[in-house]
């Protein structure tokens, strides 16, 4: 009887641990069942923050009501006076088709033509700055050289200003050489060397310096070659147009009516000599140029989940949007 008893004990026992161990696997597969949807949910969660966080970003940084209806856009630019071309003597072939009429003797800009091509940079802007491509401004006329300054400053870009020095694109390796003379000059002042020399190399080390930082100021702290450039004065700064065609650097321009459209590979035509019309069209190529940076930056925070497609174009048209609300309210209704 004790015996029989024993064996009892023994067959519950091991019953018992087998029950257990049932229990534990099975809580084991619950509980790694309940982390992966929940890893699944998370992934699903973040991927829909950052669409909505994208989204976000290009409505806000991108003010898209000019863009939306070609009307007010169109009054905004003749408010801006876009529309102003050069005498009818100084026109140039290529610019025939963006020609609307004329008024006193002069050209007037089609501003429809202008709004196109103005959004179509903006998407270009908006990628390039995505992908961290050196953007270098030029503009060294008056009315154009101190928002050259702010816009490059505000987008973390490169630009020039005062003078093109011809060979800035051709002769790398020389101005780099100059960027370089620039700095030690620099380092020189701060750290008081200086006091050591004499009175007449002091005095030629000092215009050294000022005349290095006229010219090459907004480009000090360029470390590759420039992959976009951005021209307001195409006439004035020919030879930079030029120097990016030779070079095949992406080169997009204002092109007034006595400019060469065939020297840029993406234009924007409008009036190149009016401060207001200037300070227009760089405040939003700026915003593309920022957009384009906080996407990467966003991609950079959640561990390269978002995917900027080339196909995907952040300034949808008029048309898609209003296609996509009525598939919606179809969708709601059914």
């Amino acid at each position: 009887m004790i015996v029989s008893d024993n064996i009892n004990i023994r067959e519950s026992a091991n019953n018992q641990s087998i029950s257990d161990q049932i229990d534990k696997n099975k809580l084991l597969k619950v509980s790694y069942l309940l982390e992966s949807s929940t890893k699944k949910a998370l992934i699903r969660r973040r991927r829909q923050i950052i669409q909505n966080l994208r989204n976000i970003l290009i409505k806000k940084i991108i003010n898209f009501d000019h863009f939306l209806n070609p009307i007010d856009t169109y009054k905004l630019m003749l408010t801006k006076s876009l529309q102003f071309g050069h005498p009818v003597i100084q026109c140039d072939s290529g610019m025939k088709k963006f020609i609307r009429g004329q008024l006193n003797g002069k050209h007037l800009i089609n501003l429809f033509r202008t709004r196109r091509y103005l959004r179509k940079a903006l998407w270009y802007l908006t990628k390039y700055a995505y992908h961290r491509k050196n953007i270098l401004f030029v503009g060294t006329t008056i009315p154009s050289s101190r928002y050259v300054a702010t816009t490059a400053l505000k987008t973390k870009s490169f630009f020039v200003n005062f003078r093109w020095l011809g060979g800035m694109l051709n002769n790398w390796k020389t101005l780099r050489i100059l960027l370089q003379k620039l700095k030690t000059l620099q380092k020189e002042q701060k750290t008081k060397i200086w006091k050591n020399f004499p009175k007449k190399e002091i005095m030629a080390r000092r215009k050294e310096k000022q005349r290095l930082e006229k010219y090459l100021k907004g480009i000090q702290m360029i470390k590759g070659f420039p992959e976009v450039v951005i021209m307001t004065s195409q006439i004035k700064d020919i030879s930079a147009a030029r120097e990016c065609k030779k070079m095949g650097i992406w080169n997009l321009s204002i092109v007034d009516t006595n400019c060469d459209p065939r020297l840029a590979d993406l234009i924007i035509p409008a009036n190149d000599d009016s401060a207001s019309s200037i300070k227009f069209l760089l405040y939003y190529l700026g915003k593309a140029i920022n957009t384009g940076r906080a996407l990467a930056m966003l991609k950079k925070k959640f561990n390269n989940n978002l995917k900027y497609s080339t196909s995907i174009k952040p300034f949808s048209s008029y048309k898609s949007i209003k296609s996509q609300k009525d598939k919606k309210r179809k969708i709601n209704k059914n």
